[in-house]
């Protein structure tokens, strides 16, 4: 017992060595945020630290909160730069770990706003060849920024030049221009406006052109009326739409006969057409046209053959 009493100091002495030591192992952890900006219009570009947390750490995770993959690594002096593309409230969460599986959190709002904003309409919708088709151009700059300059292309392909531009100077923008598409098909329309802070907003919509209506311009004939047998003479001209050609015709005269040619391929079209009616009655010749995208137009004409 005495023995026990003489070496209690130090016994005393090293568990208390023993227990600073796993205090001072065990510290806590502390996780530190801090972000820079917390808030801007989009797309919005936020610098993340985690020096200033304590405690030791051996790795950390920073969720951006925004869906996309979350940053992991072991050095909390590195700063960590994330871009916010879609306007809205985020919360970025950092989570800090040592040895012993131990963690803490801090967390740090977000606030992206609303960027440049552009729309692009276009009237009528699906025009034809050679018709005046309007585009209506809009943007909103962002808050704190004015818009710049803007292009458009009414065919765009990569790496074409703009058919159209123009400088801004002011925070929004509206402007109309009208074009004509000379030829049928689907064209990709790209409208282009840069603010201040050089966010280029893009565009784009597939505008599909259509072929104009073949026209018959004149169906005559003559006689229309006399006595059987009547000798008639049909003449007519016809036009292919812009972008089109005509591909064939055929005259029906009524009286179960017809007449017409096919594998045409021209813009315009004349011809004269000689038929006799051998018997009394009222007939009805039809004269129809096709392009060559199976457009059609059709005109009649009443011939009376008496006896």
């Amino acid at each position: 017992m005495r023995k026990f009493k003489r070496y209690l100091p130090a016994i005393l002495i090293f568990v208390g060595l023993v227990l600073g030591g796993c205090a001072w192992l065990l510290r806590p952890l502390e996780a530190k945020l801090t972000a820079n900006p917390t808030s801007g219009p989009a797309p919005l570009s936020v610098t993340f630290s985690a020096a200033g947390s304590t405690g030791p750490i051996v790795s950390y995770t920073l969720d951006f909160g925004d869906g996309s993959s979350p940053y992991s690594g072991t050095d909390i002096t590195v700063s960590i730069s994330h871009t916010y593309d879609t306007p809205g409230t985020y919360t970025a969460v950092l989570t800090v770990q040592d040895a012993q599986g131990r963690t803490d959190t801090d967390s740090v709002t977000i606030n992206v706003l609303s960027g440049t904003t552009a729309s692009l309409s276009v009237s009528p919708s699906t025009p034809t060849a050679g018709e005046n088709v309007t585009f209506t151009l809009q943007a909103t700059a962002a808050s704190g920024r004015e818009l710049v300059s803007w292009k458009l292309w009414y065919a765009y392909t990569e790496g074409a030049s703009p058919d159209e531009q123009g400088t801004i100077s002011g925070e929004t923008f509206y402007h109309t221009l009208t074009h004509q598409y000379s030829d049928p098909g689907t064209y990709t329309v790209r409208f282009e406006v840069k603010d201040s802070a050089d966010q280029v907003v893009v565009k784009e919509l597939e505008i599909t052109v259509n072929p104009a209506l073949p026209v018959i311009t004149s169906f005559t004939a003559a006689p229309q009326t006399g006595s059987a047998p009547l000798t008639v003479t049909f003449e007519f001209d016809a036009q292919a739409g812009t972008g089109a050609e005509i591909a064939k015709w055929t005259l029906w005269f009524g009286d179960g006969n017809f007449t017409g040619e096919e594998d045409l391929a021209v813009e315009t079209l004349t011809e004269t057409v000689s038929h006799t009616y051998v018997q009394t009655g009222s007939y009805t010749a039809t004269l129809k046209i096709w392009d060559n995208f199976d457009q059609t137009d059709q005109e009649t004409v009443t011939i009376e053959v008496n006896p």
